[in-house]
């Protein structure tokens, strides 16, 4: 059940020993990024919400004039960090302080995750028993954070969205982060491949294969041996590298990659240049889809009430598993950010949808439930068209037809 359940990053750190790891060689700024998240992480176990920990860092960004979290020095990612962990306080959620203990209650509360309602609704949908129950790893950290030539990624074995039989290395990747941040849809991500680059990344200059062929040429190694050596089908690799030489690649781990290939094909009937394209992404699920925009569950339920099922676009800053139940409930989905192999992505693909994801153009207001696409201003329940083959996003509705392969 990828990203249905809870995930602990950097277990083990305290304000004590990440001021100590703060002072050693290349951890100035990391340490900092990694408690930061282990605060995060810890408290939305217990319900806080995902947006009260970004709007912290956007207040920062704000106050400093800084865009990106690699410009913050390490004194402000100090500040940063413990502006996190008086949210917890704030909210009288105990912080355990000891490792020992800290790392037992993690593992307990990955088991009670198993009944978290975005884990219900998941197995709920997908026919997965109940009974079943979960197992929980624990497993040395590696920091795709501690430099500028470090970063994580997630690549598939094969492109689903090309005719091609065989391994062609595809996925998504970024510099200086950790795991969660691609598996967790949180941010614009890179293509893996040039191959990629070039047909689904129109304004991207560069690719894993180009900027860190090393990493590239083991990746693709890794998946010839898992397929052609030792007989697996297609697969979902989640990676780490703290270097860009080949030694310093992990594999956090692996599995079997969701091969869902249509019969039939929707397609639109009017030309391109007839359509409003109002933006731009990836895109997923290789069809069309004419919908009505909803930003929550009530949108979803009104639009499905006034116009049956099949119609609901539901539109969100990023591709996260947080989002499940509404991702299910919908018929499309467009993102600002997050990439193709992101957990919800991944999930909506298995179950059909049409999205486009990494959105760049798509700014949005959550609170007054606006979207903004190149000075496009859209409000719920407006008509917008997605194509999820070349990822373009259309203003209104146009014809479409139903080819069969």
């Amino acid at each position: 059940m990828p990203g249905a359940m809870n995930t602990f990053l950097n277990v083990g750190l305290n304000d004590e020993i990440t001021e100590e790891l703060s002072h050693q060689h290349n951890f100035g700024w990391t340490s900092w990024d990694c408690y930061r998240r282990l605060l995060q992480t810890w408290g939305m176990s217990y319900q806080i919400d995902r947006d009260v920990f970004d709007q912290i860092i956007l207040d920062y960004k704000k106050v400093y004039n800084v865009t990106r979290k690699i410009d913050f020095p390490p004194a402000i990612m100090r500040e940063i960090a413990f502006a996190y962990k008086k949210e917890l306080t704030d909210r009288h959620i105990p912080f355990e302080p000891d490792p020992m203990k800290m790392l037992r209650q993690a593992i307990i509360a990955v088991f009670n995750s198993w009944n978290n309602a975005r884990a219900n609704v998941y197995r709920s949908h997908l026919q997965i028993a109940h009974e079943w129950g979960t197992a929980v790893i624990v497993q040395q950290m590696v920091f795709g954070n501690i430099h500028r030539n470090s970063g994580s990624g997630v690549v598939f074995t094969h492109d689903e969205r090309d005719r091609m039989p065989g391994i062609h290395l595809t996925g998504d990747f970024s510099f200086l982060s950790q795991g969660e941040d691609i598996v967790a849809g949180l941010i614009n991500t890179l293509p893996v491949s040039e191959r990629q680059r070039e047909k689904y990344y129109a304004r991207c200059q560069m690719s894993l294969e180009s900027e860190y062929p090393k990493i590239y040429n083991r990746l693709n190694q890794l998946a010839h041996e898992l397929i052609e050596q030792h007989d697996f089908g297609h697969q979902e690799i989640e990676f780490t590298f703290e270097t860009p030489e080949p030694e310093d690649l992990f594999i956090l781990q692996v599995r079997d990659q969701t091969m869902a290939k249509p019969r039939k094909k929707t397609i639109f009937t009017t030309p391109a240049p007839e359509r409003e394209k109002v933006g731009a992404g990836i895109g997923i699920g290789d069809q069309v889809l004419n919908g009505y925009i909803a930003f929550d569950m009530e949108d979803i339920r009104t639009i499905n009430d006034k116009y049956g099922r099949g119609k609901c676009i539901l539109v969100r800053p990023d591709t996260v598993p947080d989002d499940i139940e509404m991702i299910i409930e919908s018929d499309g989905l467009l993102t600002g950010r997050g990439g193709a192999t992101s957990h919800a992505a991944v999930t909506a693909a298995s179950l059909g949808k049409v999205c486009v994801v990494n959105c760049t153009d798509l700014q949005m207001n959550d609170k007054e439930k606006t979207c903004l696409m190149t000075g496009h201003l859209f409000r719920a329940f407006d008509k917008i068209a997605l194509d999820g083959t070349p990822g373009l996003i259309y203003k209104g509705h146009y014809p479409t037809r139903t080819e069969e392969f």
